[in-house]
């Protein structure tokens, strides 16, 4: 039974994640964690880890400007891991604590610059 619901758990929470993938087709528009890829690469698995296990993952790739959307349950001091594999197949990923609710999203940026990829706040 307890598998049971742990796998329910995961495949709700996978439901709660969507991208703009890359034909520009938004599968989901809800969330109060929002990443954005700003770079010209695709990335894909953006993914949203809490203390050692996928909470959410969306394997759409997105491309400029396209836009990952995520759902957090309300809480403080939430500390949590976003992550992403880039087109040579390499995983990126930084840790961030937040407080999340359910009327003010957080925003991650996702950038290629000088060769580097960074993964920090959106402002």
């Amino acid at each position: 039974m307890r598998k049971f619901i742990m796998i329910f758990t995961v495949l709700l929470m996978m439901s709660l994640a969507g991208c703009s993938d890359v034909n520009g087709n938004v599968i989901h528009q809800d969330g109060n964690l929002i990443v954005t890829n700003y770079s010209d690469q695709v990335i894909t698995d953006i993914a949203v880890i809490h203390e050692g296990e996928t909470v959410s993952v969306s394997p759409e790739g997105i491309k400029s400007t396209q836009i990952c959307y995520f759902t957090v349950e309300p809480s403080v001091g939430y500390v949590y891991t976003v992550s992403f594999v880039d087109s040579s197949g390499e995983e990126h990923s930084r840790e961030f604590t937040d407080n999340f609710t359910e009327d003010t999203p957080i925003l991650i940026a996702v950038r290629w610059v000088d060769n580097v990829w960074t993964i920090g706040y959106d402002r």
